[in-house]
């Protein structure tokens, strides 16, 4: 079943060695507007505006999570979401984009890059998808380097919205067919 016909509720918690991948709940809504509401992370993102309030957490849980595959990513036994991480369905069925985000505090650690390895086994095994998307800016080559870690090729430069920044600026997009 290609992503357009599943149903977008339906996907499992995921886990790694160090992480586990869970799907968004209301408490988590506090550490998204702590997180997200830093600027160092508004800034590298697209759709997140800043400052970013309670209300936009709120929007995001309530309108944009429910559209999409996202999971809260936390350490192994503990609860508190440290980031997120999820694949928003492209209009054909087999493809989506990939996005993430996670805590400064635990940036350099590898972790998202642990995260990205469980989301894609999942989107190339039994989501079914054919390609998967992303970008970074190009001010954020560390976000690049997580994506080639992961196996991205880019595709192309482009410039594109960031709602924090209130303009457009130079992307890098990249992709990633299925793997053999």
């Amino acid at each position: 079943m290609m992503a357009g016909t599943r149903n977008l509720s339906d996907y499992p918690d995921l886990s790694t060695p160090r992480l586990s991948l869970r799907r968004l709940a209301t408490r988590d809504a506090a550490a998204i507007v702590r997180i997200v509401g830093q600027w160092d992370v508004a800034r590298r993102l697209a759709r997140v505006p800043h400052p970013y309030t309670p209300d936009d957490a709120r929007f995001f849980l309530e309108q944009v999570a429910p559209q999409e595959w996202i999971w809260a990513i936390t350490r192994t036994g503990a609860d508190a979401l440290i980031g997120v991480i999820g694949l928003t369905p492209d209009k054909r069925d087999d493809r989506a984009e990939l996005g993430y985000w996670l805590d400064p505090d635990q940036w350099g650690g590898g972790l998202m890059t642990e995260a990205g390895q469980a989301v894609l086994s999942h989107a190339f095994g039994p989501f079914g998808l054919s390609v998967v998307t992303s970008s970074y800016f190009e001010d954020n080559p560390a976000s690049g380097r997580v994506l080639a870690k992961l196996g991205f090729m880019e595709t192309a430069r482009t410039m594109r919205p960031c709602l924090a920044m209130g303009r457009d600026v130079p992307s890098v997009e990249v992709q990633q067919p299925r793997r053999a």
